[in-house]
């Protein structure tokens, strides 16, 4: 089993909603766009820096 670095979802969960409230006009879009994007970053990233760690 992998170990997921979940520091690493978390930050980019949190920079994509950044992003997404300069991006969008609507509050659920902007919701919707941080935790969508930002969790797949995210996912690829730490799965991806703990691949490479072993």
């Amino acid at each position: 089993m992998r170990k997921v670095n979940w520091y690493w979802f978390f930050i980019f969960i949190v920079m994509m909603t950044i992003v997404g409230f300069l991006l969008f006009d609507n509050m659920a879009s902007k919701i919707i766009f941080g935790i969508a994007v930002g969790g797949i970053f995210g996912w690829v990233f730490a799965i991806n820096k703990s691949k490479n760690k072993q």
